[in-house]
């Protein structure tokens, strides 16, 4: 997951706390890392080699609640995500440590319940913590940085995020390799340096980007290098800056030139990656066998059919395994789950004995279709809020209980986000409209 995703993931935890109407409860104490110091020297570690083995089944569970998230995401339906639910939270119960941030994300998004938004996810850091997991250290230096549920401490946060790249957290060493770069030391610098080129070495396409960015001018050889394993992993910022560099830039075009003569083919292939990237972003694309489509020099260029594998995967939709309904069932209640929702079984206990029965008499109160209310505003029922004016995203699916949320537009980008191919964008509010519910949808 991105450094941004994981920023937007703890607004939106924030935000979905405030629209509870609970309140912030006690801050949660952290423990300090005295060891830990941000500008030390490091040493490249991968975070695969600090994951634990993922039970077969869990990532089974896993694998298939993203393939539905997935197609869930272009026409969402509310009614899908008790469904991924169920799948994360038995996931996560058995230790996966992927299933734990999505649970997370869901949490905070509204679209898992939850008996405390933030004392679960709290909970479901720590446990990440405790097992030596670097995205655990990470995902604490994002709450402490912010004081969400925690004592606000940014010189602890640091700590903890340093840890979190010292363990092979990819996120983790594109943060702390940022700082670095900007700190006023050559030695400090290249440690930043180094740290980056770890990051983008475990799929970090930003961290790719701003490596090539980094060296490009001085030392051309290693940023082809770091544009190249930037494309490789997913940013078309990095395919963008070598499609301009093979374009023969003169010397004197400080931006694109990579000392590299006008290849036309290099170009072209340049651009579809790019192009390719840019359209999936969603989605998170790779193009893993970049090498095979267009290999740096001195090798020459093999043919190509202007092919991805990736976007073949993709348009194939396979359904990934799972497995059988009876096991899963056993697997929840191996973990004190209920196997239909997937949530501890004390939460379905505890509610039936403390809610009164339903009047057999009472009406569902009606939800007309029309029902204008601004962003900030409690959504009372789930189905499609259309926005107005039209803007941005001007159709959303919001979740009963869920805020109405403001509508993202693209901003004006600063010229070191046009130099990095980035495209900005601001959180307007709007006024929403119920235009349709999900009872009402054809099948």
């Amino acid at each position: 997951m991105t450094d941004t995703s994981r920023y937007l993931f703890t607004t939106i935890l924030t935000l979905a706390l405030v629209a509870c109407g609970k309140g912030f409860p006690k801050e949660r104490l952290v423990p300090d890392l005295p060891a830990i110091q941000t500008n030390l020297a490091f040493t490249c570690a991968y975070e695969k080699d600090a994951i634990p083995p993922r039970a077969p089944e869990a990532d089974q569970l896993y694998v298939h609640a993203r393939w539905l998230r997935k197609n869930n995401l272009l026409k969402e339906d509310p009614l899908v995500y008790p469904k991924i639910e169920r799948l994360i939270r038995i996931a996560t119960a058995y230790g996966h440590d992927k299933a734990n941030l999505e649970l997370r994300q869901m949490i905070g998004k509204g679209t898992a319940q939850s008996e405390n938004i933030t004392q679960e996810t709290l909970d479901l850091t720590e446990e990440l913590i405790q097992r030596g997991i670097p995205g655990g250290y990470y995902d604490m230096g994002r709450y402490l940085e912010r004081g969400y549920g925690v004592k606000q401490d940014k010189e602890l946060a640091g700590k903890y995020y340093r840890k979190s790249a010292d363990l092979g957290s990819p996120e983790g060493q594109y943060l702390v390799g940022d700082w670095l770069t900007g700190v006023n030391d050559p030695a400090i610098r290249e440690i930043g340096v180094q740290m980056w080129r770890c990051a983008v070495e475990q799929g970090h396409g930003e961290a790719g980007l701003e490596l090539g960015v980094w060296l490009k001018g001085e030392r051309n050889a290693e940023a082809l290098q770091a544009f190249q394993l930037g494309a490789k992993v997913g940013s078309d910022g990095a395919a963008s800056f070598l499609e301009h560099g093979f374009d023969g830039p003169p010397s004197s075009n400080e931006l694109y030139y990579l000392g590299q003569q006008k290849d036309l083919e290099r170009v072209r292939r340049y651009k579809a990656i790019g192009h390719f990237l840019f359209a999936y972003d969603y989605l998170n694309p790779k193009v893993p066998e970049i090498d095979r489509i267009v290999p740096l020099p001195p090798a020459k260029l093999p043919p190509w059919d202007g092919s991805f594998q990736w976007l073949k995967t993709h348009e194939a939709n396979v359904p990934p395994p799972l497995p059988s309904e009876e096991r899963i069932q056993e697997m929840a209640r191996a973990k004190h789950l209920d196997p239909e929702t997937g949530r501890p079984l004390k939460d379905k206990h505890s509610a039936a004995e403390t809610e009164a029965p339903p009047l057999k008499t009472a009406a569902a109160p009606t939800i007309p279709l029309g029902l204008q209310l601004p962003t900030g505003a409690t959504c009372p029922h789930t189905g499609t809020w259309a926005c107005s004016p039209e803007q941005g995203a001007s159709r959303r699916v919001f979740v009963a209980g869920e805020t109405l949320a403001g509508v993202r537009i693209p901003a004006q980008p600063s010229l070191w986000q046009k130099l990095k191919g980035e495209a900005p964008s601001q959180v307007v509010d709007t006024t929403w409209t119920l235009v349709e519910l999900p009872e009402n949808r054809k099948a």
